[in-house]
């Protein structure tokens, strides 16, 4: 079956979706690994498989309107956030005009969490928590339809379609995959390793991996990278809300794969997972291998699973980034977001990591509780230049579905929409409060931004560190995408 997973080319007029993380438009582009991890499964059941990044590829609407004229394929597949929704159903539209009732299925965190938006027509199939054996399962009972008739899709479990009656079906929930070492490396060699690329990492080309699905920590706000997000809305659904067990791949596994992509000539890996320190042992297990290999690499963690023998690993072994969800330096706030951390081990982390030369960029959310203030703003920044990290992202808590934080928004009034509506949340508020308007909220992100990486002390360690002109180039214009409207 000749099978082909696309990422649309922008069709409203504004910016590519970032579909690996799924809350911003895209900064620099990363390789959907959870896709191609898919069709690996696919392209093991005997399935022809093409992956389509248009966005990379520099597609237009026209473009893709003259592939989908001559093209064959069987099935066409798409990885859908909430920001990309709109993209995607318009993307089914012209698909219908061009080839008919050609099958096609949604995955991903949107159409998990709301299947019927996607479930547009019989052909249409929505493949809900973690894709890859409920999609190979749906290939292969499309594959076996004879003539005009249906396919067989009974037994298929997490799988959503549309009934003879034009109802909606729901499958029973496919199990949680607990042996991810089971699984396929992503087939990368479906796509251009040049055209992705991680300005935190100098060493290019770049690879994504994840070492492990899932997060324990119950954060109000936590929408995970978008895997770990689809996986943990159709687990929660069936499960009296209830997070799903994290699954990890054993550092054999993972050392395997990162000895396979240093044979393909990847000079780097940026690791995708929600929490990549999972125990001490562990992360000195694979940061030992990792310096074997030789490649530059950089990761996310919390704050208190960085320890000094930790620091000390990640330095020697090549780590040139650690991205940390601080969220905020007020403790209280971090409280009644259920943090479950607080701001003396974020700081002694920050400062470990300094001590080691571990760069350190720092995720921080303004307005994540109603004890957010002006002033609790203003000292986060004061903290935060005395700290100097490498980098801050600053974003808006904009309450997702599926989270507690969105159930608490909506009981307490504090959504401006009575509905979800996806926006870039480095620039857009749906949330205010009656001390914090929208407007304060996106302005303070703003000031932020421009307070930090304009600050003299910032600009000045950076410019010692130019490597090449093209690396201004690609970090100007990330601020640049971070403000602009």
């Amino acid at each position: 079956m000749q099978i082909t997973l696309l990422v649309p080319p922008v069709l409203e007029g504004t910016r590519e979706v970032e579909r690996v993380f799924g809350c911003t438009y895209g900064l620099y582009p990363i390789a959907n690994i959870y896709v191609l991890t898919a069709a690996s499964v696919l392209e093991q059941a005997g399935h022809k498989v093409r992956y389509i990044d248009a966005p990379v590829e520099g597609w237009s609407r026209a473009d893709l309107e003259r592939f989908l004229e001559t093209d064959q394929s069987e099935l066409y597949g798409f990885y859908t956030v909430n920001l990309a929704k709109r993209t995607d159903l318009l993307a089914l539209g012209m698909i219908r005009e061009k080839r008919g009732d050609v099958p096609v299925a949604f995955m991903g965190p949107s159409p998990t969490y709301e299947p019927e938006a996607y479930l547009v027509d019989r052909m249409s199939f929505v493949v809900r928590g973690e894709p890859e054996l409920t999609l190979r399962e749906l290939a292969e009972a499309l594959q076996k339809r004879m003539g005009a008739g249906r396919a067989d899709l009974s037994g298929i479990r997490g799988l959503s379609h549309l009934g003879t009656q034009g109802e909606s079906v729901h499958a029973p929930p496919r199990d949680i995959n607990r042996n991810l070492d089971a699984l396929p490396h992503p087939a990368r060699h479906l796509v251009d390793e040049k055209g992705y690329y991680n300005p935190k990492l100098g060493e290019q080309p770049v690879a994504a991996v994840l070492a492990s699905r899932g997060c324990s920590y119950t954060c109000r706000y936590c929408v995970p990278n978008s895997l770990s997000f689809a996986r943990e809305l159709e687990y929660k659904r069936h499960h009296g809300g209830k997070k799903p067990p994290v699954a990890h791949r054993t550092p054999e596994n993972i050392l395997g794969e990162l000895r396979h992509l240093k044979e393909q000539g990847y000079r780097s890996v940026a690791f995708l997972d929600d929490v990549f320190m999972w125990g001490e042992s562990r992360t000195l297990a694979l940061c030992e291998g990792i310096k074997q290999l030789g490649l530059k690499w950089g990761c996310l963690t919390r704050a208190d699973h960085v320890t000094e023998k930790v620091a000390k690993a990640l330095a020697e072994s090549g780590c040139e980034y650690v991205d940390i969800g601080v969220e905020s330096f007020n403790q209280a706030v971090l409280d009644d977001i259920k943090k479950d951390c607080n701001t003396e081990t974020a700081v002694r982390a920050i400062k470990l990591l300094k001590k080691y030369r571990v760069p350190v960029k720092l995720n921080i959310l303004v307005g994540s509780s109603p004890l957010e203030t002006q002033e609790t703003i203003r000292t986060d920044l004061e903290i935060i230049k005395a700290l100097k990290p490498n980098a801050v992202m600053f974003g808006i808590c904009n309450p997702f579905p599926g989270t507690e934080f969105w159930d608490v928004a909506k009981e307490k009034g504090w959504l401006i929409d009575d509905v979800y509506r996806p926006v870039d949340v480095q620039k857009e508020a749906t949330i205010e409060y009656p001390h914090l308007r929208k407007e304060d909220l996106e302005r303070a992100v703003r000031r932020a931004n421009y307070s930090f990486y304009l600050n003299p002390g910032f600009l000045w360690r950076n410019l010692r560190k130019i490597k090449s002109p093209a690396s201004v180039v690609k970090a100007g214009r990330s601020l640049l995408r971070k403000q602009s409207r």
